[in-house]
């Protein structure tokens, strides 16, 4: 028995890194919606939520994997591997970490099973979770593949483009952007991921101006590692992010990839958004 195994969870996206033959498992959070129940990415269909997201008046709640889900995956992987790193959607945005950090205590008291804040989400946390798994691969050390990640976290950001705060209102969620409240729900608002916490950026008047923005925020950055464009059933403006970033950062291409349920239930249909990896 050897090597070390990652854990994630489905708020993961991928985008621009390929997954398949690394010792990664992904986890589910929930849907719940009414009296339904859902796995995110697992039971319905990403299409099919945006559907009935854009026409049910109830809108669904989102939860963390139950403890019993994590006991099982850590117990099971410590079964085959020495060491287990786990990492999570920010703990700011959900109490998945905490219940996975509770769930490799009561199984490992030795300590094999490490679990990490991202803190990022999306984009961010599925190349954090490509990342270990590909040094893992390559046998690093556990601690060293802790630090690795610790060396990147500051260099990611996230910018999303909503087509409304409707979502985040109506959720509870909206936190710091508060700020872009009181009359302003027609406004395209443009928000900034960061420290695992949900910061307001600034505010634009149309989709259009949306894409041009979230393209200047990005070239304006400097030099990247990673890029990516992120979208919530709005795949039209998310090509055209990808073709404008593209053309200003002379890129042959920019990964594309739709967010699921969990990320989408708060934040409505119509995210767009850019993801980077800053150069260290």
């Amino acid at each position: 028995m050897g090597g070390t195994a990652v854990v994630t969870d489905s708020t993961a996206d991928f985008a621009g890194v390929d997954i398949s033959g690394l010792a990664m498992t992904i986890v589910p959070l929930t849907v719940n919606w009414g009296r339904d129940g859902f796995r995110d990415r697992i039971d319905i269909p990403t299409e099919d939520f945006y559907t009935r997201l854009r026409v049910d008046r109830d809108l669904p709640h989102t939860a963390a994997p139950p403890i019993g889900i994590f006991e099982e995956v850590y117990r099971n992987l410590l079964a085959s591997y020495s060491t287990v790193i786990s990492v999570h959607i920010a703990a700011e945005l959900s109490a998945t970490c905490s219940v996975a950090a509770s769930a490799a205590r009561a199984v490992d008291g030795a300590g094999r099973a490490h679990v990490g804040d991202s803190p990022s989400v999306s984009i961010g946390l599925g190349w954090l979770a490509h990342r270990a798994a590909e040094l893992a691969r390559d046998e690093m050390p556990p601690d060293d593949i802790l630090r690795t990640l610790q060396e990147m976290i500051p260099r990611l950001q996230i910018y999303v483009a909503l087509e409304t705060l409707e979502y985040l209102q109506r959720g509870g969620r909206i936190g710091r952007a508060q700020a872009f409240l009181g009359g302003l729900l027609s406004v395209k608002p443009i928000l900034l991921v960061k420290e695992g916490s949900v910061h307001p950026y600034e505010r634009v008047r149309t989709r259009a101006a949306s894409v041009r923005r979230l393209a200047e925020i990005s070239a304006q950055a400097g030099a990247k590692s990673r890029i990516a464009v992120a979208h919530g059933d709005a795949e039209l403006d998310a090509r055209a992010l990808r073709d404008e970033l593209r053309q200003r950062e002379h890129l042959p291409e920019v990964p594309m990839t739709e967010i699921g349920a969990v990320i989408g239930a708060h934040a409505g249909p119509g995210l767009i958004g850019v993801g980077f990896l800053l150069a260290s």
